[in-house]
């Protein structure tokens, strides 16, 4: 089952997290040989994203971290400036050939910008005038 974990992200900043993912044990899970994938959505039912997150296995020096499960996602603030302000969902997939698990699962809190460039305003589309 996928660990649930709520993420935070404010409109028009950096985000970076490491995520780790581990067996029902509480053990690391090696993820050497897995690709990693993740999207943001408005809610369950859209049929499209808000983002694709662009989840990252970190390998570490000559493949040491894979055992780790570290997982980082990366967001600049290009990326994060256009979001729509909501609460969202986001799920984050490690596969390897025709196995795929939902490995972390959580709400995306999307908060708006409350300092701004002196003198600057908001466009619709997010990005300041």
């Amino acid at each position: 089952m996928a660990t649930s974990y709520d993420i935070n992200l404010t409109r028009g900043s950096d985000f970076n997290v490491r995520l780790v993912v581990k067996d029902d044990n509480g053990t690391s899970v090696n993820l050497s040989g897995y690709s990693v994938s993740g999207h943001l959505k408005n809610k369950y039912s859209d049929t499209g994203n808000l983002l694709n997150l662009s989840p990252v296995v970190v390998s570490g020096v000559g493949g040491a971290g894979y055992v780790s499960g570290f997982i980082d996602l990366h967001l600049p603030a290009a990326q994060t400036t256009g979001l729509p302000i909501t609460q969202g969902v986001y799920d984050i997939e490690i596969y390897q050939g025709t196995y795929h698990q939902k490995v972390i699962i959580g709400q995306a809190n999307i908060y708006p910008e409350v300092t701004r460039p002196f003198g600057s305003s908001y466009t619709e589309e997010g990005s300041y005038e």
